[in-house]
């Protein structure tokens, strides 16, 4: 269940009920607007990125420490935060 939206997303309000998806869409790459979706330019897999798409920052941390995200949508905790291309 959404909890809080990000500025400038439209697509998603507080109270959505969503399943978060590791092969995301942006909507707006060549890939997106082909059979092959799940190749996003933006959102494909990628078990080196760490953090969020758009500042490269986690929005995880333990004592102090910034903590990786896990293949963009870290599901195995409890709240994670995530671009809007990858929830369904």
């Amino acid at each position: 269940i959404v909890e809080s939206v990000g500025e400038g997303v439209t697509d998603l309000q507080p109270g959505d009920h969503v399943l978060p998806i590791f092969t995301g869409e942006c909507g707006d790459c060549p890939h997106c607007h082909s059979e092959e979706s799940n190749m996003c330019d933006l959102l494909r897999i990628n078990t080196e990125r760490g953090g969020m798409i758009h500042d490269g920052e986690s929005r995880f941390s333990i004592n102090g420490k910034p903590i990786h995200h896990f293949l963009g949508t870290s599901t195995f905790s409890e709240y994670t935060v995530v671009h809007s291309g990858q929830v369904a």
